[in-house]
């Protein structure tokens, strides 16, 4: 699946906008056959892309999960689709999905934050008003990812899990928004086509492309590189098409690296050529040199040693919730430039396709995070753990396959936090071994780029989901969680047990989380919780000893901006672990971080943090030229 792109061989017809909606309470919208004709006249209006829980609030739907139904029309032109084939792409629908077309079903969708297609080519009436009818449920399940939580079923329903109850339930800490949260269109390509490509760049130049492709036999391809101006470079030669698959080999002399300093990109453009000797399909994809190792404790970019400064994230803004906002997304980019990011985590499931490409132009490094947050074991039979692994390995195969040739993604985080909840089979064998399985899914699909496994302190450096990662991550929060307020304790605990953690697997390990709530405008003469003095000692300490473990490689601060959660008695509306506020105003830790990770990874030759003094790991904060 390409991301959308127009041109003379392509169509994208915008479906974005206000769409009839109708809230499903009690799950009849089936079974009453509510696709088989428009929406009552009571049905609502709502934004698409956008989730419908903030806004639709004054209508009851806040904290609604569950099904809704949304309706639109649209027409193509008379001449398009005849001879073409015409496909839905839907960027997310959380979390599951069926699509009706002029009353008939062309598919579905199971799983949210990811993009979906369906081939619409017999059922769309060119010149006419056609219907689009989409049923969106909210609800998971614990097969689903991310997992459901039933507080009336065990082991939940034990009285030592009262106090970790929220509402509306969830097993995680962020806002349960429902809806159709990406952009919504129809792609009009021909009826031989690229599916998909693949592009392997190495630091010496080589190119290795792979299509995918669909249509006439006798069809033919060319590939070429052009350069960071546009410039064609080198082409390559036509090849057959074989079995719906072909290949080049092309290489480059002396290619820029991709880095973020330099975030040089390269495009490659593919066309096909159809037996009449005439191009039917063409598309560019940009990529990037860059090469990444983990080796001796240390991650390599670029045979630099890398050393990570940034947050932990959210798609979450006011009104949109999980909706994708253009201009919040670039205002968040130059915010973490100004403060010294150099990277970020999707936490705690894939984001946008545009955020990844953004990055790429930027010139920030990309953990790149499947949905599977707070995992949970029900049981300590491997078989009984089938349906969720199914899910879990087919979420991360249509990840990669989307995520691939963005040279921004560093990494794939495969779960977070798993095992949050202590279930009894948490670190069973079929634990273990259903870890395995997934790390060895992961590099099956990528061999360029490591699995990293972020877990919480529960089993430190015992947790089974740490044995087949490469690479470590852990979300501490001593001093808020444990040992409130006890920051020199907090210190020697966390120092301790990354050493324990590295002398146990020797692996690179990166302090994925650490934080605590901040309210905006409290402040005390001597440190507090939830004073903006506290957030910025706090993170100094984590910091501090971040940079004195030659094995670490990085921090990022939980998290880049304050977002709505469940409601519990642990938050005031928002998790406010933000170093800016939910409308991006900056705390005080925000300076904190912009004095520290400028000097930290800019720092004179003979000074101790030589290791990450690299310029080209940190993009460049200086205000742009004009």
């Amino acid at each position: 699946m390409l991301f959308p792109q127009q041109n003379k061989h392509r169509t994208v017809f915008d479906l974005n906008g206000f769409w009839r909606f109708l809230p499903d309470l009690h799950d009849a919208g089936e079974t009453e056959r509510w696709f088989s004709a428009p929406l009552p006249d009571h049905a609502m209006l709502i934004a698409v892309p956008g989730a419908w829980n903030e806004q639709l609030a004054e209508r009851g739907l806040m904290n609604y999960v569950g099904k809704a139904w949304y309706e639109t029309t649209f027409s193509l032109p008379h001449s398009g689709p005849l001879d073409r084939r015409t496909f839905l792409r839907i960027g997310a629908a959380n979390h599951a999905a069926r699509v009706w077309l002029n009353g008939k079903c062309i598919g579905g969708h199971e799983g949210g934050y990811l993009p979906f297609e369906l081939d619409m080519t017999e059922g769309v009436i060119p010149g006419a008003l056609n219907r689009l009818t989409v049923s969106v449920d909210s609800a998971l399940t614990m097969d689903t990812l991310p997992q459901d939580i039933d507080p009336d079923a065990p082991p939940y329903n034990d009285p030592s899990y009262d106090r970790r109850h929220v509402y509306p339930p969830t097993r995680f800490d962020f806002f349960p928004y429902g809806g159709l949260t990406r952009p919504v269109q129809i792609i009009v390509v021909s009826m031989t086509y690229i599916r998909a490509l693949a592009i392997h760049a190495t630091l010496d130049g080589k190119v290795e492309i792979e299509a995918d492709w669909s249509g006439d036999e006798g069809t033919s391809g060319t590939a070429e590189i052009l350069d960071a101006r546009g410039q064609s470079i080198h082409k390559a030669d036509p090849v057959q098409a074989g079995r719906g698959r072909m290949t080049w080999s092309l290489q480059i002399p002396s290619p820029r690296r991709w880095s973020p300093a330099d975030p040089c990109l390269y495009e490659a453009v593919v066309t096909l050529i159809d037996a009449r000797g005439k191009a039917c399909d063409s598309y560019t994809e940009p990529f990037g040199f860059r090469e990444l190792r983990v080796k001796d404790g240390t991650i390599l970019l670029n045979g630099s040693p890398l050393y990570l400064t940034g947050f932990g994230k959210h798609e979450d803004v006011p009104i949109l919730g999980h909706g994708h906002f253009r201009p919040a997304c670039l205002r968040d980019f130059e915010l973490m430039r100004w403060v010294g990011a150099n990277s970020f985590r999707t936490s705690h499931y894939p984001y946008d396709e545009e955020v990844l490409r953004l990055a790429d132009r930027m010139g920030f490094l990309v953990i790149d995070e499947s949905p599977a947050v707070s995992l949970g074991f029900l049981s300590d039979r491997f078989s009984d753990l089938a349906p969720l692994l199914a899910a879990h390995k087919k979420s991360l195969e249509e990840l990669i396959h989307r995520d691939r040739n963005h040279p921004s993604v560093i990494a794939w985080s495969a779960a977070n936090e798993p095992n949050l909840w202590s279930e009894p089979h948490a670190q069973s064998d079929a634990a273990r071994r259903y870890f395995r399985e997934v790390y060895a899914h992961v590099q099956s699909l990528d061999q360029d780029r490591p699995v990293i496994a972020i877990v919480t302190p529960t089993f430190s450096a015992d947790d089974v989901s740490l044995d087949a990662c490469d690479v470590i991550g852990i979300n501490r929060y001593f001093a808020w969680y444990t040992h409130p307020a006890e920051l020199e304790r907090a210190r020697r605990k966390l120092s301790k047990e990354m050493d324990d953690i590295f002398a146990r697997h020797g692996k690179p390990i990166i302090i994925t989380e650490c934080g605590v709530d901040t309210v905006e405008g409290y402040h005390a003469t001597v440190p507090q919780m939830f004073t903006e003095e506290y957030q910025t000692e706090f993170l100094k300490m984590y910091c501090e000893v971040a940079e004195s473990k030659p094995f670490c490689a990085g921090l990022h601060v939980w998290n880049f901006a304050d977002f709505l959660t469940p409601q519990n008695f642990r938050r005031v509306v928002l998790n406010r672990k933000g170093v800016f506020t939910r409308s991006r105003e900056p705390k005080s830790a925000a300076f904190f971080l912009r004095s520290y990770w400028c000097a930290l990874l800019r720092v004179d030759k003979d000074h101790r943090p030589k290791r990450f003094s690299d310029s080209r790991l940190i993009p460049d904060v200086r205000p742009a030229r004009t």
